[in-house]
């Protein structure tokens, strides 16, 4: 064989090579955004729909609380966006439609889920603005109690938030800078939890 004969092989196998591990990759991707993801027998469906958009689950993940060195498991948290995003930076200048379901692992009253968000926000949140806590407040007062297995869900539409609380749309609001200061919940510089930061962004 001619050197030019070889070197056009060498060129073709080393196509057919970056062919395969393109076509492994994509087969990869798609197998593994095609299946639910179950945690604690809850199961994540692969995909959602918000804003007229299909989305992707990113990622999925069990909140726990430890009291007296006892873990508790809480909710099991997914986080769907349209693209895969892997960073913590990425996420916090993620713009939406996006949407978080939090599906709870027992019954929790009224009392309970104000505190337990409340909580969350005065550990986490990095992000602040103007107008905040007015903002903070009505979010939080939008949720009521849940049943086993209940779901809360927090969708990013354009500059929006939406609430539902148990299927049921409760409010919205409005500001690109409350999206920010929910988003600094998980991943800014103080998440409500390093292991659930991790598990929400596939890592």
């Amino acid at each position: 064989m001619n050197r030019s004969a070889s070197a056009s092989a060498h060129a073709w196998a080393h196509a057919l090579r970056r062919c395969f591990l393109s076509s492994l990759f994509v087969l990869t991707f798609t197998f593994s955004s095609a299946h639910a993801v179950e945690i604690q027998g809850v199961s994540a469906p692969p995909r959602a729909q918000v804003g007229g958009e299909t989305l992707q689950l990113n990622g999925a993940g069990l909140r726990t609380f430890t009291l007296l060195m006892v873990p508790i498991k809480i909710y099991v948290a997914s986080f769907y966006t349209p693209m895969a995003i892997r960073t913590a930076s990425s996420a916090m200048n993620a713009v939406g439609p996006m949407q978080f379901d939090f599906t709870f692992l027992r019954a929790v009253g009224q009392s309970d889920v104000t505190k337990a968000w409340t909580s969350q926000f005065a550990q986490s949140v990095s992000y602040t603005y103007p107008g905040y806590q007015k903002d903070r407040d009505a979010f939080i007062a939008m949720f009521g109690p849940l049943q086993s297995m209940g779901m809360e869900q927090v969708q990013m539409v354009g500059t929006n938030t939406l609430v539902y609380d148990s299927g049921i749309l409760k409010g919205s609001i409005p500001g690109r800078d409350f999206q920010k200061s929910f988003l600094s919940l998980w991943f800014g510089s103080n998440p409500v939890a390093t292991e659930l930061q991790s598990a929400l962004l596939g890592n």
